[in-house]
């Protein structure tokens, strides 16, 4: 909605009216509507509808009065909090004190109305924000006293993660789950940091960051770390592992990652430091697994709901499924193969005859492969040398089997 004016003029003379209109998408594009007139309104109340439809404040914040009021929300749960669980020790690493107070209020400010440190100032107008962390109400939240604040934590975070782990897990952690994500900048990012790599967004044309977190079963953070964009998932656990242990002190713990982190290198260090793992073995594994077992235990196709422990040289192996996986992995199956027939069509009409078969066999591989279908589908040239393709049903078949 958006406020209006209309001027018109009748017998020389000109006319104001006010509008609120509203703009809306037909099939045949774009149009607008009135809701209300509001000529009639006095000159006041209209700015003031001018104003709120605009976002903008209608009264200054200042004169409300709210530095005068105590704020019994969430400040007050916060300072509660950070007091009795004394996490006023946490920061005591951070010699200036009133770095320390900007740290909380950006702790503080991050939980109650998240926003960069850029927008810290002008959230926090008209709260409490500054007292409930000791801070005069003169210095108040300037940018480069934040920035300034952060670059305090410069070789004493370590020392804050450890003091954290030791309060929250006092006898330690035996489960540790680790995944990775990844954030993309618009810009150029963070300089030696931000790089280009595989995407988890599709956006390979831009420069990224890896976050590395790390959790207890419950999923409460252990450590969280920022990592170059370009990195493999499998490169990451290593330092993982020797930091958890140099920093934490973590010694005995069951690690649990997918299957892009895990490795050949991984799983012997892991083994080596005498840490357990569960992760997700590979079809070929499976498929070795399931020839070697005694006829009186081969899974029947049925049985998908089924599991199956098997134990080989020493490591422990769980075979299951389930209908959800079942169905999970038919509807990308099939989308993968609805995708790519419509794309083997296009080529099929737009191809060349007599086209060399190698140039021809690279281009549709390279096309599949984009479609993770290339396994479900034969090609080639025939006598007539025109392109032709197929469904590889034994292949899907076996896929189902699976």
């Amino acid at each position: 909605m958006y406020f209006c004016e209309v001027k018109s003029r009748q017998k020389g003379k000109v006319y104001k009216s006010y509008f609120i209109r509203e703009s809306y998408r037909t099939e045949k594009g774009p149009r607008s509507r009135t809701i209300c007139n509001v000529t009639a309104l006095p000159e006041e109340v209209r700015e003031l509808i001018r104003l709120g439809l605009q976002g903008k404040k209608v009264v200054e914040v200042e004169k409300l009065g709210l530095e005068e009021q105590s704020d019994f929300g969430g400040l007050a749960v916060l300072r509660e909090a950070w007091e009795r669980w004394g996490l006023e020790e946490v920061l005591a690493s951070v010699e200036d004190p009133k770095k320390r107070k900007l740290l909380q209020a950006m702790i503080f400010g991050r939980i109650l109305f998240p926003c960069s440190k850029l927008s810290l100032k002008e959230e926090a107008r008209g709260t409490l924000l500054a007292q409930a962390c000791s801070l005069e109400k003169s210095e108040g939240l300037d940018e480069e006293d934040l920035y300034r604040a952060m670059d305090g934590l410069n070789g004493v975070w370590s020392r804050i993660e450890r003091g954290l782990f030791q309060r929250a897990f006092p006898g330690g952690v035996s489960l540790v789950l680790y995944d990775l994500s990844s954030t993309y900048f618009e810009g150029e990012g963070p300089k030696g940091l931000a790089r280009y790599g595989y995407s988890r967004d599709h956006r390979d044309d831009r420069p990224q960051v890896l976050l590395a977190v790390a959790t207890d079963a419950e999923g409460i953070p252990i450590h969280v770390e920022v990592l170059r964009g370009n990195r493999a998932d499998s490169s990451t656990l290593p330092g993982l592992l020797v930091g958890l242990r140099r920093r934490l002190g973590i010694e005995k713990a069951v690690f649990v990652f997918d299957g892009g982190i895990r490795s050949f290198f991984n799983l012997e260090m892991l083994t080596g430091m005498e840490l357990g793992y569960v992760t997700r073995a590979n079809r070929a594994q499976l498929q070795e697994l399931v020839e070697k077992l005694p006829r009186d235990r081969q899974p029947e196709l049925w049985d998908r709901t089924e599991g199956m422990e098997v134990e080989k040289d020493g490591l422990r192996y769980v075979i299951a499924g389930g209908e959800w996986r079942a169905k999970r992995d038919r509807e990308r199956r099939e989308a993968r193969i609805g995708k790519a027939k419509l794309l083997l069509e296009e080529f099929k009409r737009n191809a060349h005859k007599d086209e060399d078969a190698v140039r021809l066999g690279s281009r549709v591989g390279r096309m599949l492969q984009r479609c993770k279908a290339h396994k479900y589908f034969r090609y080639g040239i025939d006598g007539d040398g025109r392109f032709w393709w197929k469904l590889d049903e034994k292949e899907i078949a076996k896929e189902q089997s699976h």
